[in-house]
């Protein structure tokens, strides 16, 4: 019997998974905000290109950004979401350091927050000082 509860609890939490990553089709906004309590100030700014005024250079400069590192991003969030999967799955499973399990979690939380704080300093050095603002009560709005 304990082992069809651990099978189903695995298949559930598989699901689950999948879910949260949004079965690679695209970065679920749950899983992002989940893994990740920065704002997304750039997909605010490139989805809002027209309304701040954003010029072809300050475009090509946001795309380059977000091209080389939204993978990045994508990938470490889908690693914290399968590092708590694991951690949830040994807390209920063994009788393992679950403190020091979930170092490599918050390692891999600390480089998200990071990569959001260089992109946030980023977009200042591509944007006007009033572009910023804009997108900052934007992303205020939408919240």
């Amino acid at each position: 019997m304990k082992k069809i509860i651990i099978a189903m609890t695995l298949i559930l939490m598989s699901f689950s998974s999948l879910h949260a990553m949004n079965m690679g089709t695209g970065m679920n906004k749950h899983a992002l905000k989940h893994a990740n309590p920065m704002p997304n100030l750039m997909r605010i700014a490139i989805k809002n290109a027209d309304l701040l005024g954003i010029d072809q250079k300050q475009m090509t400069a946001l795309k380059a950004w977000s091209d080389t590192n939204k993978p990045k991003m994508k990938q470490m969030i889908q690693q914290v979401m399968h590092e708590e999967a694991m951690l949830l799955e040994n807390a209920l499973t063994t009788d393992n350091d679950s403190v020091k399990e979930a170092e490599v979690m918050l390692e891999t939380r600390r480089k998200i927050i990071e990569m959001k704080a260089n992109c946030n300093a980023n977009l200042k050095t591509i944007l006007t000082k009033k572009q910023y603002q804009q997108v900052v009560t934007i992303y205020r709005s939408v919240r």
